[in-house]
């Protein structure tokens, strides 16, 4: 189910007695590495809730023609599988001092048992109890989004 940010009570309220895990990404592209990471994810919980990186968030990171699919869509692909219960688009903008009060409200108000990355995402890294953040090891060679594009960018050749 596609959300909001301030539908986040309710997804706790509604699963008291489950476990909620939290993860972000960009996820453009949808390929085989991204379910095997929504996979390990979900092992972590019974509800898993995906922070969408948004397109600005995704320009900013990966540069200006990133990302190949708009955040919309992505959201409702990530939405379409069995593994993701809820996929809300990050709604920070650039502003740091507004990016740490977004995030802290997001974890305020979903009270996630666990957020799953595959690094030390700067976001939570330093806002979350340290027993509730979990590093995942990345598996090699895993396809990435990046990886994808340089190969059809080869093929062109």
């Amino acid at each position: 189910m596609i959300i909001k940010l301030d539908d986040l009570e309710q997804i706790r309220q509604k699963h008291l007695d489950k476990t909620i895990v939290l993860t972000s990404g960009t996820f453009d592209l949808l390929h085989n590495g991204h379910l095997n990471y929504l996979n390990k994810v979900s092992s972590h919980g019974d509800i898993v809730v995906v922070l969408l990186s948004g397109d600005k968030r995704v320009k900013a990171r990966k540069g200006v023609k990133r990302p190949i699919i708009n955040e919309n869509d992505r959201a409702r692909m990530l939405d379409s599988l069995k593994i993701v219960d809820y996929v809300f688009i990050d709604p920070s903008k650039s502003e740091p001092d507004q990016i740490d009060h977004i995030y802290k409200e997001i974890l305020a108000k979903l009270k996630p048992d666990h957020y799953v990355t595959d690094g030390p995402d700067p976001r939570f890294y330093n806002i979350i109890d340290r027993s509730k953040f979990v590093i995942l090891d990345r598996m090699n060679p895993e396809p990435s989004t990046t990886s994808i594009i340089n190969r059809i960018l080869e093929l062109g050749n």
